[in-house]
Parts: C-alpha cells; structure tokens; sequence
C-alpha cells in the first residue's frame, strides 16, 4: 500500500530543519531553504560535491557567509551501496536534498531529537514548520520519504545500512506506515511558507 499523506500529515503535523544561526537571515531573506550542492556550486567549492565532508564548511554566497553542516555520522564501512553507484555518487545524491525531521507539537521524533543533542552545543537553530504548510508551498516539488536516518548509516545484526536510488521514495512507493517514516527530503530548494516563520534552540527538545 501507498504511504497515506492525509495519514501523514494527522501523525507528523510538524516537520523540524537544523541550521546554523548565522544562516537564518539569508534563509529568510530568501524565502527558501536550499540544498547543500546548490550553496557550495554558487559558493565556488563545488569540489566538494562529491566529498564526505568531515567538519563544517563556509562558502560565500552573494557577498553573505553561508554554514553548511558536516557529513561525520557518514560512515563509508557501515553502507552497502547499490550496483552502480559508488559512495561519491551517493554524497552527490545528500547534497541535491533538504531534509526534515517529522513530528509532533512536542517536537521531532527520536530520530531527530538524537541529531538536535549532537548539536546543541552549537550556535543551531530549528526551523519548526507545519507539515501541510511545506506541501502546500512547494505545489510541484514532490516530497520523499526515507525509513532512516540517510547520513547516519549503521550496521546491524553485522548487516551494512543499504543505499542507492531507493534511499528516498516517493509516498506511492514508500513500502511501510506514516509511523515508519524517519524523514522527509526534498530534492532541490524548499520554498518556506508564507508567514511567521517559528525558529527554537535544539535543546528545547532535548
């Protein structure tokens, strides 16, 4: 069976994005959330595309510094990949997507709430955005859904945390529950909706 949005959005009403504070202005200023590739091509470090990025990065975007989050939890050894593809391929892949964490008025699922206490002791940010808002502001961006935590591959029972074209599906092909989804990933900019724009500390929901 097909993943039931309305399902969906009565479960997860909130969809939670971490950024460096020092981005809120310009994503404001834009209107936008914007993927990783799309900062580092106009920044003018697109070599690193295709590179696990071990620390943070700043690049110039427009004359503004931009942050952009490390890849640690990516981990080469705990990922089998699909034929064809090689993990540089799959970097490239993260990088053209913005990603969200569901949840509920209380906050992001345990997912999410693991990623917010690695960074709360940076100077983070949430966005905090009603679910059915995001849809309907990005009328023909098409929503993906994934099972797990994408960059932060794990193995399990000695089994590898598998990656490729099926990493992100759509809700037609999405195999499980609204309650299985892990998270929400766009491909390419995300347009904010229209209106005040709530933004909390990640310890808030620690």
């Amino acid at each position: 069976m097909p993943l039931d949005l309305h399902r969906f959005i009565q479960l997860r009403p909130f969809l939670y994005h971490l950024t460096a504070l020092s981005n809120v202005d310009l994503i404001r200023a834009s209107g936008a959330l914007h993927p990783a590739a799309e900062s580092l091509t106009t920044g003018g470090a697109a070599q690193l595309l295709r590179t696990r990025r071990g620390t943070h990065e700043v690049v110039s975007v427009d004359g503004k510094r931009v942050h952009i989050r490390d890849q640690s939890p990516l981990h080469r050894g705990n990922v089998t990949l699909d034929d064809g593809w090689s993990f540089d391929d799959f970097v490239d892949h993260l990088n053209r997507h913005v990603f969200f964490w569901p949840g509920s008025v209380d906050g992001p699922i345990e997912h999410g709430r693991r990623h917010f206490q690695r960074n709360a002791a940076e100077d983070t940010v949430v966005f905090v955005l009603r679910t059915e808002a995001v849809l309907s502001a990005n009328p023909t961006s098409v929503p993906y859904f994934c099972r797990y935590n994408s960059g932060a591959p794990r193995c399990s029972g000695g089994a590898k945390s598998p990656r490729g074209a099926d990493t992100f599906q759509t809700a037609d092909s999405f195999p499980r529950t609204a309650g299985a989804v892990v998270e929400v990933v766009f491909n390419g900019r995300v347009s904010l909706p229209v209106g005040d724009i709530q933004t909390v500390l990640p310890r808030t929901f620690l």
